[in-house]
């Protein structure tokens, strides 16, 4: 019984030092600068089905360690990761003005059998509206902002036919596309030294965003250029009603001659979300006065505002001039000349 206690003793020793030389030579070659290769250690030809196993499990154990050391260094996971990276990510290279879309997005022509105003556009969110107070939407007209005077400058744009023209070679993009949320107001400067660049612009190197950017920046050139002043320009905040949609909107409206006249930047280029693409617009029939005597599609207006001044239209407003609570003879209503029936629309349910 000794000899066969003392047979299996020596055979297990001599089972257990090849697995633990084998396990330490790993260890020290792991250990060396020359050890760059994960398959180096492998140079050990195993005696025995034992020393494999354990040849094994110090590699497994080994890796889990070196796999444990790297992910310490990522304490975050990829989601969380994501979740703080800013909204408007823009390229680094920000003096590269790109003048293509990019492969996933085309440009196509309107189709003739949609409304030629809005097509399949979102509108302004009613409630967003209701949420801010009097100062917020003065903020967003800035005419005296230096990106204002530069616009003008480089654009070569010395009047009021030449901005109009060329705030209708803006793209409309909706806030879903280009900042991701729902309504998102940015800036006349944002507008017209951001938006450009933002890796979210399907229009790449040119100004894009949705209605009350461009209405707010047209306001702002008009003022800035001189062509008018904060009594004669100011933001419409209203709903428009195109006969199959209808829903919130932002325009421009100029006082000229004794009466007010609507002008709409959004009339130009846009993205379609459904289709992916840029839908070009044939701009060059549009007047400047085209809704002095033509119907523009206002159903209500809820506010008036610029820089200078703000009107909850409907209600007592002393501090705004006169003429500001007459509105265009292109409305609707008034077109049919049931002006009272308008003002009594405006007097009714205003944004919930």
């Amino acid at each position: 019984m000794k000899r066969i206690n003392m047979i299996l003793i020596a055979v297990l020793i001599l089972a257990i030092f090849p697995c633990t030389g084998a396990s330490a030579k790993d260890g020290n070659i792991r250990s060396s600068p020359e050890h760059k290769n994960t398959t180096d250690w492998l140079f050990i030809e195993p005696p025995s089905l034992e020393v494999q196993y354990c040849s094994f499990v110090s590699t497994i154990e080994s890796r889990v360690n070196d796999f444990q050391n790297l992910n310490s260094k990522f304490p975050l996971s990829p989601g969380e990761r994501n979740r703080n990276m800013p909204q408007n990510f823009q390229p680094t290279n920000n003096e590269r003005r790109y003048q293509q879309s990019s492969p996933a997005v085309t440009r196509e022509e309107p189709s003739e059998d949609v409304p030629p105003d809005m097509r399949s556009r979102s509108f302004l969110d009613e409630q967003y509206i209701t949420q801010q107070n009097t100062s917020y939407y003065q903020s967003c007209v800035t005419p005296y902002a230096d990106a204002m005077t530069s616009y003008l400058k480089e654009n070569s744009l010395d009047d009021k036919y030449e901005i109009y023209e060329a705030a209708l070679s803006w793209t409309w993009v909706s806030d879903e596309t280009l900042n991701g949320v729902d309504e998102k107001w940015l800036t006349p400067t944002e507008f017209l030294e951001k938006t450009p660049t933002y890796s979210s612009n399907p229009d790449y190197g040119e100004p894009a965003s949705d209605c009350e950017e461009q209405a707010n920046t047209l306001a702002s050139l008009l003022i800035t250029s001189g062509e008018y002043n904060e009594s004669t320009v100011r933001v419409a905040i209203g709903k428009v009603d195109f006969g199959n949609v209808s829903g919130g909107h932002a325009w421009v409206e100029v006082y000229e001659n004794g009466e007010w006249f609507p002008l709409d930047p959004t009339e130009g280029p846009y993205y379609d979300d459904e289709n992916c693409s840029i839908v070009s617009e044939d701009v060059s029939e549009i007047n400047y006065d085209e809704y002095l005597e033509s119907t523009y599609p206002a159903a209500k207006v809820w506010y008036y505002y610029n820089n200078k001044y703000f009107m909850e239209v409907g209600k007592q407003n002393e501090n705004v001039p006169v003429f500001w609570n007459e509105q265009p003879e292109s409305y609707p209503e008034k077109q049919n000349g049931d002006a009272q029936a308008f003002r009594n629309k405006q007097l009714e349910s205003y944004p919930d």
